[in-house]
């Protein structure tokens, strides 16, 4: 019975996150974390949430905490290379991400084969100073959709997240976040699965796969509803 209340909590924060409800998500975290503070499940959830919500330095803590209390690893350089790209911490990010890649699960056949593609793209932006500068703008965009969603202006917030996409095609969270709205906000299946599908192909993240297995299932619901 000790652990049935913390694996509830998880299961709870991970489908929220999932769903794009980073606040419930935290919530959730928030109670684990009082039980394991510790715990990499708290310390990688909570860093990942505030990284979502936009809240760097939040993030940054819990997944510095994470490293500092667990050990280098290609997952840890991997968001701690991706809070930095958001940041806009050049040198760091270019730091973090030829880290990731030197890590076995990034090399041919690793199980994180799958992102190598879009970390060798984010680096070689990180490499070069000009090309850097021009991916701030998305990120700028970004905030602004992110600002959008939390006021609830969510058709706006969908055309800057996409145009945040445009203005940098790594930026798959972009995609993800205009998806989860069309998804849950306003019950539009078929336009989140496009999106979720598009980020899918740049990174195989586990939230997106959820995310697009959703997607589908809702659309595959309105067909077979239509045909009765």
């Amino acid at each position: 019975m000790q652990g049935f209340l913390p694996n509830l909590y998880e299961r709870f924060g991970l489908n929220a996150y999932i769903a794009g409800d980073y606040g419930k998500a935290e919530k959730w975290f928030r109670k684990l974390e009082i039980k394991e503070p510790n715990s990499i499940s708290v310390l990688r959830n909570l860093g990942m949430i505030f990284m979502a919500r936009g809240d760097a330095e939040g993030a940054e803590r819990y997944l510095l905490k994470e490293e500092k209390l667990y050990g280098r690893s290609f997952s840890r350089h991997s968001a701690l290379a991706d809070l930095a790209y958001a940041q806009g911490k050049r040198k760091e990010a270019e730091k973090r991400y030829a880290l990731a890649l030197e890590e076995p699960e990034c090399a041919p056949g690793g199980k994180a084969e799958t992102v190598r593609p879009l970390m060798e793209k984010r680096l070689a932006s990180c490499a070069d100073e000009k090309v850097f500068a021009g991916t701030r703008q998305s990120m700028k965009v970004f905030a602004e959709a992110q600002a959008l969603r939390g006021a609830g202006d969510y058709e706006k917030a969908i055309e800057a997240y996409q145009l945040s996409f445009e203005l940098d095609e790594t930026n798959w969270p972009a995609l993800n976040n205009a998806g989860s709205i069309y998804l849950n906000t306003m019950k539009k299946p078929e336009e989140a699965a496009r999106l979720f599908e598009k980020a899918f192909i740049i990174s195989r993240s586990m939230q997106l796969a959820r995310n697009l297995d959703l997607a589908k299932r809702c659309v595959e619901k309105e067909m077979r509803g239509k045909k009765r």
